[in-house]
């Protein structure tokens, strides 16, 4: 059985093409389209005095790479809800005054379309921090001194933080 294969509204044989503007899923019985969604993660820049805070991720994709602490938002949270309970679960850290500060796409091969919220996350007691679930290190790197992070959107978003830090 292949992905899309059957219509979850009628189950009736999907085909795939041209539809409402693009190529899609999509039932010919029922003309119901199955749209192919991103998923979204909350992804966090949690500064401190010149640093930012990064974790050594446990797993692939980009095991052993630094990132942006940060997932996927669970059914039924908001984005503030996930960037909190992401960042928790990874650095043991709790965050408040959370800000968007924007957004970058990427095609993940395990999880297919990403869509990535940036945001601004403030700390203030760093007492606790330790790698959580899916890291296998949580440390501040200074901001003239970030190593080479896992995935091109986390350094747009870092872009993105030190713009608005400039006021740019």
């Amino acid at each position: 059985m292949g992905y899309l294969e059957f219509c979850s509204n009628c189950g009736a044989k999907n085909s795939f093409g041209n539809i409402d503007g693009g190529k899609r899923y999509h039932c010919q019985d029922c003309d119901s389209i199955h749209y192919e969604n991103p998923k979204p993660t909350a992804t966090l820049i949690c500064p401190k005095e010149g640093s930012l805070l990064l974790v050594k991720r446990a797993a692939e994709p980009g095991k052993g790479l630094w990132g942006l602490p940060g997932g996927f938002i669970e059914r039924g949270e908001t984005l503030i809800e996930g960037a909190k309970r992401e960042l928790y679960e990874e650095t043991r850290l709790v965050g408040n005054s959370c800000k968007i500060l924007g957004t970058c796409s990427h095609f993940n091969t395990i999880f297919g379309d990403i869509l990535l919220i940036g945001m601004e996350v403030h700390i203030t007691h760093w007492e606790d921090m330790a790698p959580g679930d899916d890291a296998s290190a949580a440390e501040l790197f200074s901001l003239e001194n970030l190593p080479r992070l896992a995935f091109p959107c986390h350094q747009k978003i870092v872009e993105m933080y030190l713009a608005k830090s400039k006021g740019e």
